[in-house]
C-alpha cells in the first residue's frame, strides 16, 4: 500500500463526517466572511473613512496582520470542529444531544458555538458604528433570573 492511500484511509472517515456537517461549516464559513466585512466597516468608522472604494485611502486601512488573524481564527474553528469529531468518535461514540426536537451530535453543537461566537463579533462591529447592539437589547428582555446568566457576557 502506498504512503498516499494510506493517508486517505486514515481521514476518510474524518472526511465522511465533515461531509454530514456541511451545512454547519458553510455557515460558520459565511459568518466569518460577515465578521471580516464588519471589522472591516468598525476600522473605517474608527479611522473616519467613508465608503470610497475608488480611492487609496479606502483600501490602506485593510491591514495584512487583520486577514492572518481572521484566517488563523477560521483554521482554529476548523482544528476544533476536527478536535470535537476525533472526541466524539473516540470518547463518546454514539452520543445525540436532542434539542428543539432534533438530535444533535457533540461536533455540530461545537460548530454551531463556534458560529455563535462569530455572531456576537458581528454584534460587536455593529455596536462600534452604530451604538446599538440589538443582541444586547434582546438580552435585556429577558427575565431578571436570565439576566443573571449573561451577565458577565
Amino acid at each position: 500500500m502506498t504512503a498516499g492511500k494510506y493517508i486517505l484511509l486514515l481521514i476518510s472517515p474524518l472526511l465522511i463526517i465533515m461531509l454530514s456537517m456541511q451545512t454547519i461549516l458553510i455557515a460558520l464559513l459565511s459568518i466569518i466572511f460577515i465578521d471580516l466585512l464588519t471589522g472591516i466597516r468598525r476600522s473605517h468608522y474608527e479611522n473616519k473613512i467613508g465608503f470610497t472604494p475608488w480611492k487609496k485611502k479606502f483600501w490602506t486601512i485593510i491591514r495584512s496582520h487583520a486577514l492572518r488573524k481572521t484566517l488563523r481564527k477560521t483554521t482554529e474553528y476548523i482544528f476544533g470542529v476536527i478536535a470535537f469529531i476525533i472526541l466524539e468518535g473516540l470518547v463518546f461514540q454514539k452520543l445525540k444531544i436532542t434539542a428543539m426536537g432534533l438530535e444533535y451530535t457533540l461536533s455540530e453543537l461545537a460548530g454551531v458555538l463556534f458560529c455563535l461566537v462569530e455572531v456576537y463579533s458581528i454584534y460587536e462591529n455593529m455596536e462600534a458604528v452604530s451604538g446599538r447592539n440589538p443582541l444586547k437589547r434582546i438580552l435585556s428582555l429577558l427575565p431578571q433570573k436570565f439576566k443573571k446568566v449573561f451577565k458577565d457576557v
